[in-house]
């Protein structure tokens, strides 16, 4: 191929001429369009009036795969994160089938007997930014854990009830199916950790608080494999800046309002590099945020650095479907039970798989006749740290 002559002029083709009567539509159009989204822009701020700072994030390098976020799906199962038992050949995210660009989020009529928590968000507790809310410590002190946490019964003290359980299921607001079942069956003393790539968030977010349920938002950490093993955009790295994984980190936290913690989807390698790890969690907590580890990988540092900081860290003790079959998920169950009789607390954690859903009911129902309570996770966190 001839190369160019950098002195060579080159003639813009020139547009065809069009009628001065259809020029003169399209902008009337153009200027009519841009007053109505002004208007509602304006009008229609539900966080009017909170502070606002602008996060610049034209110098993010995004140094993951260009995917459409909209379609990316959290994997179905989740396999503990030991980089010693990681293949070779591991299979990539793939999204759910029943993603798509519209969710249907009805949800049939509320049961008399559940607790409805506050609705969000709560005044004073939200920052507004360019990019979207973020979670704050009120100027009273308020702090997001505490106020968006579902309060424990008064029967779930540790003095009242001294075998307790946590459960908190990942991977909700990817699949409408998925995320309906699991708002509606499961007890409302389940938590429920939400996927920041899904579609119409705040409305799930409030539809799960409707039906009790605290919420969670999950945060992509980078696994011991990646990017063979990608957790989908704006995946917190050990390689990157304190900068640039803080401009990640506050676009995945402006993704929805409502949350009570943080909680890692995979990051076996993220939460074992503690000077990462410690920027991400100090982070959190100046937001007034709680963080549960979900015990995917034996290397996370995050208690000892969330003790270090004064942070309120859990770790789940056990991955409920590791192995998504009844009689596993079962037996799992059944292993929460003597870790909660040996201890007082146990905590275990679930990717939102029907068959996970359907086991989870099923042993709840015969929780009260073995002298076992449901507690929210967030009331697994050590006094005073909330």
């Amino acid at each position: 191929m001839a190369s160019q002559d950098p002195n060579e002029t080159i003639e813009a083709p020139v547009a065809p001429k069009r009628p001065k009567v259809l020029l003169a539509s399209w902008a009337l159009f153009a200027i009519a369009l841009f007053g109505l989204l002004s208007w509602v822009l304006i009008a229609n701020d539900p966080l009017g009036g909170e502070p606002v700072a602008i996060v610049k994030l034209d110098s993010l390098k995004d140094q993951t795969p260009k995917v459409d976020a909209q379609k990316l799906g959290m994997r179905k199962t989740m396999r503990p994160e030991d980089p010693a038992k990681i293949a070779k050949n591991t299979e990539k995210t793939t999204p759910p089938p029943d993603v798509g660009p519209a969710m249907d989020i009805t949800i049939e009529t509320l049961d008399a007997k559940t607790t409805a928590l506050a609705p969000v968000p709560a005044k004073g507790l939200v920052e507004k930014t360019k990019i979207g809310p973020l979670p704050r410590i009120g100027e009273d002190g308020r702090r997001p854990s505490q106020i968006y946490a579902r309060k424990p019964d008064d029967n779930t003290s540790a003095a009242v009830a001294p075998m307790r359980i946590a459960i908190f299921v990942g991977g909700m607001g990817l699949s409408a199916k998925g995320t309906n079942a699991a708002i509606k069956r499961l007890p409302e003393q389940v938590t429920l950790g939400f996927a920041p790539y899904g579609k119409s968030l705040q409305s799930w977010i409030k539809k799960a608080r409707d039906h009790g349920h605290e919420v969670l938002l999950q945060i992509p950490m980078e696994p011991y494999d990646f990017p063979d093993n990608d957790p989908g955009p704006y995946t917190l790295l050990t390689n990157l800046s304190v900068t640039e994984n803080m401009q990640r980190l506050k676009w995945l936290m402006s993704r929805f309002v409502g949350y009570a913690g943080v909680t890692n989807y995979m990051g076996a390698k993220f939460t074992a590099a503690p000077e990462p790890l410690r920027n991400f969690l100090a982070e959190i907590s100046r937001r007034g945020l709680v963080y549960i580890d979900n015990g995917t990988s034996q290397r996370s540092k995050a208690k000892q650095v969330g003790r270090e900081i004064g942070l309120g860290v859990s770790i789940a003790d056990l991955l409920i479907d590791v192995n998504p079959s009844k009689a596993a998920i079962d037996k799992a169950l059944m292993q929460l039970e003597n870790i909660a009789r040996r201890r007082g607390l146990a905590i275990g954690y679930a990717s939102g798989l029907p068959i996970s859903i359907e086991r989870i009911v099923e042993w709840s129902k015969s929780l009260e006749a073995k002298g076992i309570i449901l507690v929210p996770v967030s009331a697994t966190i050590p006094a005073g740290q909330s």
